[in-house]
C-alpha cells in the first residue's frame, strides 16, 4: 500500500513539473507542417487555404473566400466551343493551306523522300519523340514537380495544363483515325485510301501532341517572353516534318494535326482557367435520374455571357461615382 502512494505522487509531481515546464514549440516547423499541402501533388484544399490564413493572421477578402470554397463545391464540367475571330482566322487558313496540300500529297512526300540525308535523319528522330506521348508526359511533369519545388505556380500550373490539354487532343485524333482510316504513305496505297480497317493515318497525333505543348507553353510565357511562340512552335514544326520524313504522314495530315492541337488546346486552357474568356460551350452536369435513381450526366448549352453595362455609369462624375463603380465592381466579382 504505502509503495502504491509513493508512486502515485511522484506521478502527480512529475506531472506538475511538466505542466509548469514552458513549452518549446518550433514555430518554424509547424509553418512548414501547415503550408505543406502547397508542395503537394494536389496541394490545398479550400479548407487548408483557409486554415493557412487564420495560422498567418490574414483575413480572406470576400472574392478570396468564395473563391477557394466554390473549388470544392463546383461538381459540373464546361466544355467550351466557341472560337474567337483569331482562331477562326487561323482554322480558315490552315484548311486552305490543307486543301492545297492534300491536293498534292504524293508530290510533297516525293520532294520530301528526294532531299534525306545523314543531316535530316537525327533531326527527324529527334521531332519523332518530342510528338510521343512520353516526352509530352515527362516535359507536364518536369515543369509540376521543378514549380513545386521552387513554389512557381506559373510552372506548376503549366504542368497541369499540359496533361489536361494532351488528354483533350488525344481524344479528339483517336476519333477522326478511327472514322477516316487513311491509309499511311509507306503502305504505298496512294494519298486518297481512306476508310479502312486499322489505317490511322490522318490526322498526325504526334503533330497534334507537339503543338498542344507549344500552345501550353506559348500562352503561359508569350507575355513575359514574346519570343517563347517562335522558339515553342518552331520545335514543334520539327515533328511534323518528321512524320513526313518517315512516311507516317502525309502533309496534310501533319497541317491538319498542327491546327487541331493549337485550337483544341486554346479551347482546352479556357475551360480549365474557368471560361475567362468567356465563350459559348456545354456544361455537364452528374445527378440522379428522378425516375430510376441511376446516375446520369445533364447537358446544358451555355451562351455566351452578356456584358450589361454598370449601373454607376448613369452617375454624374465625381469621386461617389467612383467608389460606386468600384463597389459594383468587386461585388460582380465575388459573384464568380
Amino acid at each position: 500500500m504505502n509503495k502504491f502512494l509513493i508512486i502515485f505522487f511522484s506521478t502527480i509531481i512529475s506531472v506538475q513539473a511538466m505542466a509548469e515546464k514552458p513549452l518549446n514549440l518550433n514555430y518554424e516547423s509547424i509553418t512548414k507542417e501547415v503550408k505543406s499541402c502547397r508542395k503537394s501533388i494536389y496541394g490545398c484544399t479550400a479548407e487548408q487555404e483557409i486554415e493557412i490564413a487564420k495560422f498567418n493572421g490574414s483575413i480572406l477578402d470576400s472574392y478570396t473566400l468564395e473563391n477557394y470554397l466554390s473549388q470544392d463545391k463546383e461538381k459540373s464540367i464546361f466544355i467550351p466551343l466557341a472560337l474567337n475571330n483569331t482562331e477562326l482566322l487561323t482554322l480558315a487558313a490552315a484548311t486552305s493551306l490543307g486543301v492545297v496540300a492534300f491536293k498534292n500529297d504524293q508530290e510533297i512526300m516525293n520532294v520530301v523522300q528526294n532531299h534525306k540525308s545523314t543531316v535530316t535523319n537525327p533531326i527527324a528522330t529527334v521531332g519523332n519523340f518530342l510528338g510521343t506521348g512520353s516526352a509530352g508526359l515527362g516535359i507536364a511533369a518536369g515543369s509540376y514537380f521543378i514549380g513545386m519545388y521552387f513554389e512557381n505556380d506559373k510552372l506548376k500550373s503549366a504542368g497541369l495544363f499540359m496533361v489536361g490539354a494532351s488528354l483533350a487532343s488525344a481524344i479528339a485524333v483517336t476519333a477522326v483515325k478511327n472514322i477516316a482510316g487513311r491509309s499511311r504513305p509507306i503502305k504505298g496505297e496512294g494519298p486518297y485510301s481512306f476508310f479502312n480497317s486499322g489505317n490511322k493515318s490522318f490526322y498526325s497525333g504526334h503533330t497534334s501532341q507537339a503543338f498542344t505543348m507549344a500552345t501550353v507553353i506559348s500562352e503561359m510565357y508569350k507575355d513575359d517572353y514574346p519570343v517563347v511562340p517562335y522558339v515553342a512552335y518552331g520545335i514543334a514544326a520539327i515533328t511534323a516534318y518528321a512524320r513526313v520524313h518517315d512516311q507516317a504522314h502525309w502533309a496534310s495530315d501533319v497541317i491538319i494535326g498542327a491546327v487541331a492541337g493549337h485550337l483544341i488546346t486554346k479551347l482546352a486552357l479556357n475551360a480549365m482557367n474557368g471560361n475567362k474568356e468567356n465563350r459559348s460551350g456545354v456544361e455537364i452536369y452528374p445527378g440522379i435520374d428522378p425516375n430510376t435513381g441511376g446516375f446520369m450526366l445533364f447537358l446544358e448549352w451555355k451562351g455566351k455571357e452578356v456584358q450589361a453595362p454598370m449601373k454607376c455609369s448613369k452617375m454624374p462624375e465625381g469621386m461617389t461615382k467612383i467608389d460606386a463603380c468600384l463597389a459594383e465592381g468587386f461585388a460582380k466579382a465575388a459573384k464568380h
